[in-house]
């Protein structure tokens, strides 16, 4: 069983080798290719939307957030409906840095299922799904169990 998680585990490396060969030295790492896309669809999101989006935590979100500002692809701004909140959006460079990199994200996506069935692709998504569910489920019970015995503990 283990050979399956292998398997995922090299997929995500080759994929990530794949789009940074199509990437020049300049361009943005994959890795903050989902940030970027996000705010290509939602500019002025949140961290806290981003985080909600792409089920990570805030600590996480934060750290990219504060690199991609680094290397000026991304700017804070007031937020105009909560003052107490920034908006984060794409600087002109980051949107161009995001559609290189959507577009190198694109192709290797191509590239990977190129000759699989597209009935096949159906199976795989839902398969992959379900182990996703499960794993949250069980992520969820764990959380649950180690709550309730540390309740119980004597002190």
């Amino acid at each position: 069983m283990r050979d399956v998680f292998d398997t995922l585990f090299e997929l995500q490396r080759a994929y990530l080798d794949c789009v940074r060969q199509g990437l020049q030295a300049e361009d943005a790492h994959p890795r903050q290719g989902p940030i970027l896309a996000l705010l290509l669809a939602m500019d002025g999101a949140s961290q806290a939307e981003l985080v909600r989006k792409l089920n990570v935590s805030a600590a996480t979100v934060a750290v990219s957030v504060a690199r991609l500002e680094r290397l000026g692809l991304v700017r804070r701004e007031k937020n105009q409906h909560n003052q107490r909140a920034n908006a984060l959006a794409l600087t002109p460079h980051g949107r161009e840095q995001a559609e290189r990199l959507r577009a190198a994200m694109q192709r290797a996506c191509g590239l990977a299922l190129q000759d699989v069935p597209p009935e096949e692709l159906i199976r795989m998504e839902t398969l992959m799904r379900d182990m996703c569910d499960h794993l949250r489920e069980a992520a969820r019970n764990l959380a649950v169990t180690d709550v309730s015995e540390t309740d119980n503990q004597d002190p």
